[in-house]
């Protein structure tokens, strides 16, 4: 187990929208499961406009190969 530090209002927030009696682990899987970046969106775009669709799981190490490279 490990703890998250967030500010009170964000966990109001988010206590908000955690319904169905779902676990912290179950809500927190589900919102990034349901989350694209917005990098990802834009990299999909491009590459569906040069006829280049590639898989998800390719443009998902994309993007972290250009987050390590602070782009």
């Amino acid at each position: 187990m490990t703890s998250i530090p967030v500010h009170a209002d964000v966990l109001r927030r988010l206590q908000d929208r955690k319904i169905g009696g779902k676990t912290w682990d179950q809500f927190l899987l589900d919102l990034v499961e349901d989350y694209d970046p917005p990098e990802w969106i834009a990299e999909m775009e491009h590459r569906r406009r040069r006829g280049r669709d590639i898989s998800g799981a390719s443009i998902e190490r994309l993007h972290e190969e250009l987050q390590r490279r602070g782009r």
